[in-house]
Order: C-alpha cells, then structure tokens, then sequence
C-alpha cells in the first residue's frame, strides 16, 4: 500500500464502523477519487462533484455518526461509479443511481456493521434508496439515536408550531410541516426556510 492509500484508508477509517472499513476503502481503490472531511453543513450531508478533466471529488460532513458517514460515503460513491458510466447523460438520483448505489451498499447491510434498528429501517429505505438518506423518516430517526447527546437540543419534529428555537445561532419560528420538512421564519431576516423534520434545535423559551 503506497503512502496516499495509507492516508485515504486512515481517513475513512476515521469516521465509519471499524468493521466498514476494509470494504469501504476497495470501494475508493476500485475507482480513486480525491475524499475530503468537510466542516459541518445543513444543506446537505455529504456531494460529488467533477470537473471536465480534473479529478472526482467526493466530501461528507464530519459531524456525521459513523453510521450517517458511512451511508453518505456510498452515497457520493455511487454518484462517482453512475459518472464514470454515463457522465452526464442520466438524472443524477435516477434508475442508474439507485441501482448503483443499492449495488454498493449491499455488502456494508449486515448486523456486523449496523445496529439492529438501523439496519432493520436501512434495508427497508434501499428497496427504493431517495436522493437523501434523511427524507426517510424512519431511518433517520433511527440514525439521529446515534448522534452524539446534547441535553440542550430536540428534534424540530418534537416542538409545537410557533414555537422558536435556535439553529446555527440564529433564530426561528416553526409554521407548517411537510412530508420531510418544516417551513420555518428566521426572525431577524423575515426570511422563510424548509428545515428537515429530524433536525436538532435548540428550544427558545
């Protein structure tokens, strides 16, 4: 193994199940592209993006549980495998996307890498994997078990409508629910925002 792949395996191993790791990494040697940790980001867990000549990029968000992380990470691998295949002739989370990606993660839906209750909401969310992992309720919730406690925050999903709460040091207001998100007010900017159901906010008394 050459220094770079020693560097990229002590990456990935970083941040999923030790038991993912081996298969998680000769997903990367299979087809190479540049991984990076990226900072915490609300918009989105993890994305893959190219340029015409220029290495694949795949980043995914560091805050992620190592179940999260790991689910994101082959995620964008697919994209990157769909890419190498068609480039930009097919809808990015199409028939070709979800084929891959349910081909991808076969291998990681064992009770040797997830718990139970992940594993039992993971396989049910592959039958028809959508384009984020957290659009699925029951997943999600499953996942959110994992996060790291803080006694501070609530699910969003858990607070009444009008209640105001804090997200990133700013200020909302809930209104209605969606199928996955909440339209909500930032109070400063009168500005309306959809924020996923399952995110954790800080309740403002």
């Amino acid at each position: 193994m050459t220094h770079y792949e020693k560097q990229i395996y002590k990456r990935i191993s970083r941040f999923i199940p030790e038991s993912a790791t081996d298969l998680a990494f000769e997903l990367w040697q299979q087809k190479p592209f540049r991984f990076v940790i990226s900072k915490a980001r609300n918009t989105k867990l993890g994305d893959f993006r190219i340029k015409p000549g220029e290495e694949a990029v795949i980043t995914v968000n560091e805050n992620l549980n190592p179940y999260s992380f790991l689910i994101t990470y082959v995620h964008e691998v697919a994209h990157h495998w769909v890419n190498e295949q068609y480039k930009s002739r097919v809808s990015p989370h199409g028939v070709e996307w979800k084929l891959a990606f349910k081909e991808l993660m076969l291998p990681f839906q064992n009770a040797a890498i997830f718990p139970e209750e992940v594993l039992k909401a993971l396989n049910l969310y592959m039958r028809n994997p959508k384009a984020a992992s957290l659009s699925d309720i029951h997943l999600a919730k499953a996942l959110k078990n994992h996060d790291p406690i803080n006694p501070d925050e609530v699910s969003l999903l858990d607070v009444e409508k009008g209640q105001k709460f804090k997200l990133e040091n700013r200020v909302f207001e809930k209104l209605e629910s969606r199928r996955t998100r909440v339209r909500c007010k930032e109070i400063k900017s009168g500005k309306y925002y959809l924020v996923h159901k399952m995110a954790m906010i800080i309740p403002v008394k």
